[in-house]
């Protein structure tokens, strides 16, 4: 019981965090001596996001849809080649992929949430492992943008 509602906790989290990625910018725009390195940055962070989210996502659809499937790594270092668009286009592409994720996540029966998968590095994880790596890339992937690298 007790890790159910670890999990979905976890999932609240996860589903805060494409506000949490609007606050943090913002944040980091007030503090920052460099408006062209927040600028990069956030457009970093955000596409890091997207790419990771596409990846989340294709891990839970397998987990849901397939007993025990292989799943493919399960967080990718970001999206491929040079980064097109502006931060705010990363941001709303990171959060309408992962307003998809979530109507997935809420919908998921207790059953549901300990399906399993078997990822290459970590082997076995269930949905609510998942979902405690989703939230633990978002937090680690969103601390970027309070460190050191914006010239304060």
């Amino acid at each position: 019981m007790a890790d159910l509602l670890e999990c979905l906790i976890q999932i609240k989290g996860v589903g805060d965090t494409p506000r949490r990625l609007t606050c943090r910018v913002e944040d980091a725009f007030e503090r920052a001596s460099s408006r062209e390195a927040v600028v990069d940055l956030a457009r970093a962070v955000a596409a890091r996001l997207a790419a990771a989210e596409l990846r989340f996502g294709e891990c839970l659809s397998l987990m849901l849809s397939h007993d025990r499937p292989t799943l493919p790594t399960v967080v990718a270092a970001g999206p491929d080649g040079p980064l097109s668009g502006t931060s705010d286009d990363w941001q709303e592409r990171f959060a309408a992929r992962r307003a998809e994720t979530m109507q997935v996540l809420e919908s998921c029966s207790a059953e549901q949430l300990n399906r399993i998968g078997i990822e290459p590095l970590r082997g076995p994880m269930t949905v609510a492992d998942l979902v405690a790596l989703m939230l633990a890339h978002d937090t680690d992937t969103l601390g970027e943008l309070i460190d050191n690298r914006l010239g304060r």
